[in-house]
């Protein structure tokens, strides 16, 4: 065993006005608290972040440094709704860089991997519902972005919805379960605009999707397009707003 530096790239619309220095708890394992060291520095493509981990070899030093800083931006990406894409390496090169990036300080950084930290070992699931969200964000294809966002919602509602009869049924019966529990009847719904089929439908494309029942024509594209904003939006608003629902001195998301 003996301690590894891990550098990491995190690409997106983001950057770092000055270089922030700090250490932080590392609890992947509850009971198993480490203290890492944390090095952010703005980087072309967004920053770079290295921290220590203490492990028996390189590979398991790498894998352990994805899982840790992933986690930690699986709840950044959920603050500030931004794409972002952690890699060992600069082989994600953007045509199109943006030139409006959030500046992010350290007390947030610090935030993100408190927060991580207690949802990984309290909430998990809620924690895995925000990595769905993120890799929404930064996938390109547009099924693997329609999966991601309604896994989003799905993993939620599993893991949350009232124990009764009617969410024993099902995912769709356990989403509506959550919505109702969140937003009241149908016609409350925001971005929804009172259809009383849009969480069987989108739950339907979903099953196509993930289980290859689809044939993949420019028409069937275009519908999951015509959708995505839509199914986006409604995910980023359950997502908060049951994350700000839950233990505030723990869950404080915009």
């Amino acid at each position: 065993m003996r301690i590894y530096n891990v550098e990491l790239i995190i690409s997106g619309p983001v950057t770092t006005k000055h270089i922030i220095n700090f250490d932080t708890e590392k609890e992947i394992d509850l009971g198993n608290v480490f203290r890492s060291d944390i090095l952010i520095k703005k980087h072309l493509q967004g920053f770079t972040i290295s921290t220590t981990v203490y492990t028996a070899n390189q590979d398991r030093a790498h894998k352990v440094a994805l899982l840790f800083i992933g986690k930690m931006l699986d709840v950044l990406s959920m603050k500030t709704n931004l794409q972002l894409n952690v890699s060992l390496n600069e082989y994600r090169q953007f045509a199109n860089r943006s030139i409006i990036k959030a500046v992010i300080e350290e007390e947030e950084f610090r935030y993100c991997f408190d927060l991580a930290r207690q949802l990984n070992l309290y909430e998990n699931k809620l924690l895995r519902a925000f990595s769905w969200y993120r890799k929404g964000l930064y996938t390109e294809d547009p099924f693997d972005k329609f999966l991601a966002f309604w896994n989003s919602i799905s993993v939620v509602a599993d893991g949350y919805c009232n124990d009764n009869e009617r969410t024993k049924l099902g995912t769709v019966n356990r989403i509506y379960d959550c919505f109702i529990t969140l937003w009241g009847d149908l016609p409350k719904w925001e971005y929804i605009n009172g259809y009383d089929r849009w969480i069987n439908d989108n739950n339907e494309v979903r099953n196509k999707i993930a289980h290859g029942g689809v044939t993949v024509d420019i028409h069937y594209i275009e519908n999951v397009l015509n959708q995505l904003e839509t199914v986006q939006n409604v995910a980023y608003k359950f997502l908060t707003q049951w994350a700000n629902r839950l233990d505030r001195s723990i869950v404080q998301l915009a």
